[in-house]
């Protein structure tokens, strides 16, 4: 009876917001919007960091969710300057898994790689890329452990009861059950 009781909890609680891609005897499940997953990521940023090679700053990101891939790509405007260099800009887009941690409650990229680099509106050679992406991709690993892509209130009913977080045609899907 509770049981009951709590699933008819979810489905009000998510019909209301039209995001509800599935309903089963294995859970409910809701379909994230790029633009809301966007909008969470852009609270944590920007984000800087020094590193051995100069300061890297991070900001601008967007999510980006392509059809028929099982990764979320992240893309973000890159400003790099050292004490030899001033400062450049360039974009990067990075793409991983999606990883729900149930302690924090929070959903991040797992195994981020680099897809995309550029720098000053010039897509950088592929003999050029390799040690470039060899200094970032460390970088980029450690933001993503650290920032979460998505929040999900732990405390609240939704963050208590997620089962299963994937990507599957263009969309991140959470599954809650019990």
């Amino acid at each position: 009876m509770q049981k009951t009781l709590m699933l008819l909890l979810f489905v009000a609680l998510f019909s209301l917001t039209g995001c509800v891609k599935q309903l089963s005897p294995q859970g409910m499940t809701v379909a994230i919007p790029t633009a809301k997953i966007t909008q969470s990521l852009q609270k944590e940023f920007p984000i800087t960091q020094n590193t051995q090679y100069g300061q890297v700053s991070l900001s601008n990101p967007s999510i980006l969710l392509k059809r028929g891939s099982d990764r979320i790509t992240a893309g973000a405007t890159v400003l790099f300057s050292n004490a030899f260099i001033s400062q450049q800009r360039g974009s990067i887009q990075v793409s991983g898994k999606p990883y729900f941690d149930a302690t924090t409650g929070n959903i991040y990229l797992h195994n981020p790689s680099i897809e995309k680099l550029q720098a000053n509106g010039y897509k950088l050679a592929s003999y050029m890329q390799g040690s470039i992406k060899q200094i970032i991709l460390p970088i980029v690993d450690e933001i993503f452990k650290r920032v979460p892509i998505y929040k999900i209130n732990r405390s609240s009913l939704q963050g208590s009861f997620v089962k299963n977080v994937h990507v599957e045609d263009g969309s991140l899907l959470v599954t809650f059950g019990l």
